[in-house]
């Protein structure tokens, strides 16, 4: 045991990679030689977008501090705004924090925000995630790879994206694929099809579709098009007697026209199913649903699509531009965003056997030791005097 704990602090700013992250912070927390902190902010304290701090909550999670800012980024042009006093809060709680390492996911906004004030600190960051390619029309490509020149050390979700941050300059020691920690929160044997069908009132004769979009930033007048043409699908899909479950989207610039389609499609047929915050739990019963009942699809562009439907078993229908480019498994089909293509995309593959299909997120065995690597790794003094090596 160290002489000292290590102080690690973890930034989550929405549901998504809170749902990356926890996996971690449970690893973590049980190694005696970390004492485990969580900040907090974004979509968790907004009920807009279905106050996901209980779900946290429940986690019991040692939250260090909750900034709560306003959410305005409906706007490009807000964005930076929300950026700096998301950055000013960051500031003044990392002066009084003694943190000792920062952990962080992805590519939001926010978490580029963290990751400054900690490398103007000099807290070495752990970035989780880096490495991926989402070249559709988001602010995630420039965001993640800044973020990965910020960070000592490099944990990837896929193969692809080791290779990409070596690519970058990154040494190699710093560099560690785990797979796609979200398959450590599911145990398959728990789930039990007769209780979710019950609990959410599903029927197994009619084809299921769970949908989620997220906004096109840097695209509006594709975005407009895309927008347009799932929900016109979505009206066909009930008028055929789908059953439809929709699931509010982050809050990337643009998210309020997709929650207004949302809030009009839910006056129009009552029948639909609307989630501002359906949980990781609640979101993985219905892919779960969906694979065993061999009859529905994940639909829309979010990542989980890619990600996640794979390990349940369920074909994913990625429509348009915004994950262009990422490394998808075999049961994601992307189509483009028109509503007859996507309608008979949806019905040729209601039903994928995925099972043999590989997938190239799977968790590999360093996962499992990624406590005991950081603790070796941060006794090495070249830890903290980062060099790239172009």
């Amino acid at each position: 045991m160290l002489k000292k704990k290590i102080n690690i602090t973890f930034f989550s700013a929405n549901r998504a990679e809170y749902g990356l992250i926890y996996p971690f912070i449970k690893l973590i927390s049980s190694n005696k030689n970390f004492k485990v902190n969580l900040i907090v902010t974004g979509s968790h304290l907004e009920a807009k977008f279905g106050n996901s701090i209980s779900e946290i909550k429940k986690d019991n999670i040692n939250i260090l501090s909750k900034i709560k800012i306003p959410i305005k980024t409906n706007k490009l042009s807000e964005t930076s705004s929300y950026f700096s006093e998301v950055q000013n809060k960051i500031n003044k709680i990392l002066d009084k924090s003694n943190t000792d390492l920062i952990f962080i996911s992805s590519d939001r906004f926010e978490t580029f925000a963290f990751a400054i004030s900690s490398y103007l600190r000099k807290i070495p960051i752990i970035h989780y995630e880096g490495g991926d390619v989402t070249e559709g029309g988001a602010l995630d490509d420039n965001i993640r790879h800044a973020i990965t020149k910020l960070s000592n050390l490099h944990i990837t979700s896929n193969q692809d994206s080791l290779k990409r941050i070596i690519k970058m300059g990154e040494e190699k020691w710093r560099c560690i694929n785990v797979g796609y920690s979200a398959i450590n929160n599911i145990n398959l044997s728990k789930f039990n099809y007769e209780k979710i069908k019950l609990d959410f009132n599903l029927s197994s004769n009619k084809p299921l579709v769970m949908f989620t979009m997220h906004p096109l930033v840097l695209k509006n007048k594709l975005f407009l098009k895309e927008l347009n043409e799932s929900f016109k699908c979505i009206e066909k899909l009930v008028k055929l007697e789908y059953q439809i479950i929709i699931t509010y989207p982050n809050f990337d610039p643009g998210f309020e026209l997709i929650i207004n389609k949302i809030k009009k499609i839910k006056l129009k047929y009552k029948n639909i199913k609307i989630y501002k915050h359906l949980g990781r739990l609640n979101y993985h019963k219905i892919l779960y649903f969906i694979g065993k009942s061999k009859n529905g699809a994940c639909v829309g562009n979010s990542s989980s699509g890619i990600k996640e439907a794979i390990i349940f078993n369920s074909p994913s229908i990625n429509i348009g531009d915004r994950q262009k480019s990422r490394l998808k498994p075999d049961n994601v089909i992307d189509v483009k965003a028109d509503c007859k293509k996507i309608i008979k995309t949806i019905k040729e593959n209601l039903y994928v056997k995925t099972k043999r299909i590989q997938n190239p997120y799977k968790l590999t065995k360093e996962f499992y030791g990624i406590d005991k690597k950081i603790i070796k790794l941060i006794k090495n003094k070249n830890f903290y005097n980062k060099k790239c090596t172009y």
